[in-house]
């Protein structure tokens, strides 16, 4: 199946991206490959500036927007360095790991390649999605705000520094300084938050780790309300083999393979306030898990014994309230920044991919068949709006695991 990247470009077209997240460089990398000129603003540093989770479900919407938008042996090495698919169940257990529920997994099973459903790293899809990118990333890079010159947009960041362009893309995630200027009123909910931290898989660990805790999906729930769930990251492919097949001057950060778990919990359960929570380090974060089942069964509590406590931490969970249409212009917006949701039904990074394949392909319209930038934006705009908070109420009405949930139950302040 050969990808069509569009034609060349016949009107001058120059993509501002603010945000060098997972949308945002998708995009970017369609864009390049499409011969539209495009240039991504990052605030971080650099892409290993600050901790931002480590793995995240990739479905078959944002494989098939990375499949759409990476050139072939960029997205064939994304395939090499994601995880080993699920064969398990979705199970739930008490917390002496006795079964109460368990439903098979329907796996995918197909050769188009953009069917794929797996597991990734994060930060090995990031460093995947930015190789090529050198001259087209620009890190340390604030937004502060923009304004209309003429046609174009210009974009002014905190260094001082401007750039202008045809179209401003806000891809700069839950807090974006992009939709805080564009929709101000646009509201953000606080849905709940969770504890993260990770135990390395080792031939040993791997030997007591129960078997569908690391081939499929688990949750495990106690009479007071804690819920623990897993996830497992187990790469198809050694780094090492896989970019000397596919990019070998592309170094990725090492990373073994390693299990996810993340608790649900009230605050006063952990013993912290909300001010405590979010400026605790990793040691006192991990240090609070561990009294959430001490009395649990030991292999769970093996588990948490033996996490990588450096990469403990806490994540607040929060949902974006549903936006009406607004007047399109060469402003517009991608993935968390316009649709943030709960990783309930570990969608959100899929559906900021999915925004950026259908924003490729409006932009590239607008390249190459003279479709008018305001319409091409529109049409994304609507598309976009009705998929993207979809997806935020499903996350929060049917979770995979679990009842539905109102909004008013995820609350915690």
């Amino acid at each position: 199946m050969q990808k069509d990247h569009g034609e060349t470009t016949t009107a001058p077209l120059h993509v501002l991206i603010i945000g060098g997240g997972v949308g945002g460089l998708c995009l970017a990398q369609g864009l390049k490959q499409s011969g539209i000129s495009v240039a991504v603003y990052e605030r971080d540093q650099s892409v290993h500036f600050r901790h931002q989770g480590y793995r995240l479900h990739m479905n078959p919407d944002g494989s098939h927007a990375l499949y759409d938008c990476l050139p072939e042996h960029l997205f064939q090495l994304f395939v090499a360095t994601s995880g080993k698919p699920a064969t398990g169940h979705f199970a739930t257990y008490d917390s002496q790991l006795r079964e109460v529920d368990s439903r098979p997994l329907h796996q995918i099973v197909a050769d188009a390649p953009f069917l794929l459903s797996t597991e990734v790293n994060r930060l090995t899809l990031r460093e995947v999605l930015l190789a090529g990118l050198d001259d087209i990333v620009h890190f340390g890079k604030t937004l502060e705000s923009f304004e209309q010159v003429g046609s174009n947009i210009r974009a002014s960041f905190a260094d001082g520094t401007t750039a202008s362009g045809n179209v401003l893309i806000g891809a700069d995630g839950t807090h974006s300084v992009t939709r805080q200027i564009l929709l101000p009123e646009a509201r953000v909910s606080e849905v709940g938050f969770a504890l993260y931290g990770k135990t390395p898989l080792t031939p040993e660990s791997l030997e007591w780790i129960p078997e569908n805790v690391v081939k499929g999906f688990s949750r495990v729930t106690d009479p007071n309300g804690v819920a623990m769930m897993f996830g497992t990251y187990r790469k198809q492919e050694e780094f090492a083999e896989a970019t000397t097949k596919y990019l070998p001057n592309l170094h990725l950060t090492q990373t073994q393979d390693y299990l996810m778990w993340t608790f649900r919990a009230e605050l006063s359960q952990l013993g912290l306030t909300e001010e405590e929570l979010w400026h605790a380090d990793p040691a006192t974060l991990h240090a609070k898990a561990c009294p959430l089942v001490e009395q649990w069964h030991p292999t769970l509590r093996q588990i948490v014994a033996e996490a990588d406590i450096p990469a403990t931490f806490s994540v607040g969970f929060r949902a974006s309230e549903r936006v009406t249409s607004w007047r399109s212009t060469n402003v517009t917006l991608l993935g968390d920044a316009i649709h943030t949701m709960p990783p309930f039904r570990g969608v959100g990074a899929n559906t900021a991919l999915r925004d950026a394949e259908l924003l490729h392909h409006k932009l590239v319209d607008v390249a190459t068949k003279e479709v008018p930038l305001l319409q091409a934006v529109a049409e994304y705009e609507t598309e976009m709006l009705r998929y993207g908070f979809e997806a935020v109420t499903n996350s929060l009405e049917r979770p995979f695991f679990g009842p539905p949930k109102s909004r008013k139950a995820h609350q915690w302040h």
